[in-house]
């Protein structure tokens, strides 16, 4: 049984149901509905298991208990695999460049739940070097953790993110392809939807603004109000309790590099799981009519078009 690193409060489903407006009855109904969409479409493949039902609840969750959004986002997750391969496919924990990663790079869920039931997802730069420093790995590493959550359960209504700058650089920002990271901001946040409630900068270096710009054309004006720079930790501790952070940060937790060693653990134990998702992908030949979604990958190669924003509440 895969180790557990994430808890968990007794009231975190209850809540979940009464935010989204969800009942036991009407999850059976919405999940059985999908479940007959999915096998009326040519070009999605057939998943099955004994705990399909639960990962489609938790897809529902994720979407917002929105049947027809959930629908369009399965779409997209099965999707993704075949138009950004550079991140949605070849995942085994164990290939060298994704273990290189995990030696450089922390991205970690944090163990506890905010006291509003959200879910912080922060990313460390281990060492100020930036040689060792694949920004596409680091993307297809966070697209593993949004499937272990698909997998294991979501329990949350939200997420907040921590960008620990401490150690960042310059050259850190060279080593993004800005085309791979706009499908994958946008194609990917749509197959693994999130409600983001905020953007903690923590420890920010003298070229913060540089980095922040980098990525603020990804955002919609919405979510770039919500980033936010803090001087020190103490500032962030007014946005997010210390027992949830780690002890990097002024925190309860264990250190960024203890937690970042776990989730490398937890992923090993679902390096099966990872292997056999390889092949449940989109038939393109199948698919009637067009994808909606190319167009997406084509603007990411040029000025044909802008790409949608991230969602946010």
């Amino acid at each position: 049984m895969p180790m557990k690193l994430l808890e968990t409060s007794a009231n975190s489903k209850a809540r979940i149901y009464k935010e989204f407006n969800m009942t036991p009855r009407g999850i059976s109904r919405d999940v059985a509905a999908l479940k007959e969409w999915l096998a009326k479409q040519p070009h999605l493949p057939i998943i099955r298991g004994e705990h399909v039902d639960q990962w489609l609840e938790n897809y529902l969750i994720s979407n917002k208990n929105s049947l027809e959004r959930a629908k369009e986002g399965l779409d997209c997750y099965f999707s993704v695999r075949v138009l950004v391969p550079e991140v949605f496919t070849m995942r085994d924990p164990l290939l060298e460049a994704v273990q290189k990663s995990f030696e450089v790079m922390g991205v970690i869920i944090l163990p506890k739940l905010t006291p509003e039931g959200r879910r912080v997802i922060m990313f460390s730069h281990l060492t100020p070097s930036a040689e060792d420093f694949d920004a596409t790995v680091m993307l297809k590493r966070i697209s593993m953790m949004m499937d272990l959550m698909l997998q294991e359960g979501v329990d949350y209504v939200g997420i907040d993110v921590v960008v620990d700058s401490k150690h960042v650089v310059f050259s850190h920002l060279a080593r993004y392809n800005l085309s791979i990271l706009r499908k994958t901001f946008d194609l990917g946040w749509k197959g693994y939807p999130q409600r983001v409630n905020k953007i903690h900068v923590v420890n920010p270096w003298a070229m913060v603004e540089t980095g922040i710009a980098l990525f603020k054309p990804l955002l919609t004006s919405k979510l770039q109000n919500r980033i936010m720079v803090h001087r020190n930790v103490k500032d962030l501790h007014r946005h997010i309790p210390k027992h949830v952070l780690p002890e990097d940060l002024g925190g309860d937790e264990l250190s960024v590099w203890e937690l970042n060693s776990l989730w490398r653990e937890k992923m090993e134990e679902y390096r099966d799981w990872f292997l056999s998702n390889e092949k449940i992908k989109t038939d393109e030949a199948k698919r009637v009519g067009k994808c909606s979604f190319e167009s997406v990958t084509e603007s990411a190669f040029g000025n044909s078009g802008s790409f949608r924003k991230i969602e946010v509440d």
